[in-house]
């Protein structure tokens, strides 16, 4: 098994910072979108907030009671804005996945790429990527009859059982495998798109054998180093929600815009960590790893000279 080198975990943060125009060009992405899918709801809550007296409850503390009113007044139809929202995170997906090709291009070379370069990448890398993303997909049904398995049995030990510690607990282990297998997923699929990339595989079921077969002879090293990237992750996004609950009074809407901003600039940073270490990770071990990797194809024989026809 190949070891993972020291210097693997703090050089994927360092090259996420050299890069970083790939950061705030994801960043302004999803804030365009945001801005887009809630723009609609902002105003009709603005328009109605600004002759009510519910605002007060609303702006210098938060009213259960309140915000119920405000959700079942007929002049703000929430669920007409939530396709809005849906559609804009579908976007963003749609972006994120169109993107992934030049991102894991820029960091597995780890050179100042074009902005022609870039975006010629995300299109040469799209619809493998989409392929891609169909077999997750598919990979993640298991996930959820496991998820439906996990909620049936507690539902019936909740029931059967006196105390409701036994149901808790078996949702803490359910709630745990279901995690740890998601992650093992998601690295899975992380390492078939730097595959694709690094190797200019266009088969996608190859690049997913070709990661499995490096998982199964790398896979402490490679879920380690995932693991604690996404630790960090974990840790901000808690540590915004404590200053968020905690340190911010209502009325400090500015502060709790730029404080969301930061956790979701951060959460970006992670995950783009986590992929700069997957592409460096790879470049530093591919001279030594048994991953198959595709062939040329033989260029056809050369015909003798009395077999050549005129054209």
């Amino acid at each position: 098994m190949a070891e993972t080198k020291p210097k693997t975990f703090l050089a994927g943060a360092a090259l996420v910072w050299r890069r970083q125009r790939v950061l705030w060009l994801l960043y302004f992405a999803n804030l365009l979108l945001a801005f887009v899918g809630t723009r609609a709801t902002v105003e009709r809550t603005r328009e109605i907030l600004n002759h009510s007296l519910a605002a007060d409850s609303l702006i210098h503390g938060f009213s259960l009671g309140a915000y119920f009113e405000l959700k079942l007044h007929p002049g703000l139809p929430f669920n007409a804005s939530r396709s809005m929202m849906f559609y804009s995170a579908a976007l963003f997906t749609l972006f994120m996945l169109f993107a992934t090709g030049g991102v894991l291009t820029a960091y597995f070379e780890d050179r100042r790429i074009t902005t022609g370069e870039f975006f010629r990448a995300c299109g040469d890398h799209f619809w493998r990527f989409l392929r891609l993303m169909l077999w997750f997909a598919v990979a993640l049904i298991p996930v959820g009859i496991l998820m439906a398995v996990a909620g049936f049995a507690y539902r019936r030990v909740d029931h059967q059982s006196i105390s409701p510690f036994p149901a808790v607990h078996l949702f803490e282990v359910a709630g745990a495998l279901i995690v740890l297998l998601l992650m093992c997923l998601r690295l899975w699929f992380d390492m078939a798109q730097v595959i694709a990339v690094a190797e200019g595989e266009t088969n996608m079921r190859r690049a997913l054998k070709s990661s499995a077969f490096l998982l199964r002879d790398n896979f402490g090293s490679l879920f380690w180093l995932y693991l604690r990237i996404s630790l960090l992750g974990w840790i901000g996004f808690a540590l915004g929600l404590h200053i968020w609950m905690d340190h911010l009074p209502p009325e400090a809407t500015t502060a709790a815009l730029l404080l969301s901003q930061a956790t979701l600039a951060v959460g970006l940073a992670i995950r783009l960590w986590q992929r700069a270490s997957e592409a460096l990770w790879y470049r530093e071990h591919s001279t030594t790893l048994s991953v198959p990797v595709p062939s040329p194809e033989p260029l056809p024989a050369t015909l003798p000279d009395s077999e050549l026809q005129p054209v």
